[in-house]
């Protein structure tokens, strides 16, 4: 399976510095926001301030794409984003973070 060049090495853990770019996104930025230091194969989750989910996905190694848009394929509106990341792999200690995102539009 080819996966664009997106996959990076994820470890058993959380890095210490899960870095989301470009962040803030500015107004004139159309591209992918990369989440990068995650856990291998992470269960990701953006939500918005009030916690209604926006965006679902798994990372691929230590890392997640997120298009911008929600779920009814609009572009994400001006505001603070969480993402919730957490592993599957239930052999090893529980592992989650959250960090944020701002959209400015």
């Amino acid at each position: 399976m080819r996966d664009g060049g997106s996959r990076t090495s994820g470890g058993n853990s959380h890095s210490s510095s899960v870095v989301a770019f470009p962040n803030p996104v500015r107004p004139d930025y159309t591209g992918p926001i990369a989440i990068k230091g995650l856990v291998r194969d992470a269960n990701v989750k953006i939500t918005d301030i009030n916690g209604k989910l926006v965006y679902e996905t798994k990372a691929l190694g230590g890392q997640a794409i997120w298009d911008g848009m929600d779920y009814n394929g609009s572009r994400a509106a001006t505001g603070v984003y969480l993402v919730f990341s957490a592993n599957e792999n239930t052999s090893l200690p529980s592992d989650a973070l959250v960090t944020k995102i701002l959209i400015v539009r």
